[in-house]
């Protein structure tokens, strides 16, 4: 089992949408929402007071945490993928 099978834990939901499945998972929509929350709290910090690289070091942050975020809350698969072709489609 990987990594992130572990983080995310059980399928909560599964929506078929176009020959697709939207697929949240249980334990990874609590982590996501937290990610989430931490990624805003480091995004508004003064980063402007490192002058050369501050705006640099927000963008990045905002791309990796709303990334990480949203792989954990879930997964979008052909309908027949199993949870192991799920998570290794995000990394």
């Amino acid at each position: 089992m990987s990594t992130l099978q572990k983080l995310r834990g059980d399928s909560m939901l599964g929506f078929p949408t176009f020959g697709r499945t939207l697929t949240l998972y249980r334990q990874g929509s609590r982590l996501a929402l937290f990610s989430f929350l931490a990624t805003l709290v480091l995004f508004n910090l003064p980063w402007r007071l490192i002058p050369a690289v501050g705006e640099i070091i927000q963008m990045l942050v905002a791309a990796v945490g709303f990334y990480f975020s949203a792989v954990l809350l879930g997964s979008l698969t052909p309908n027949d993928a199993d949870a192991d072709t799920a998570s290794r489609s995000w990394l």
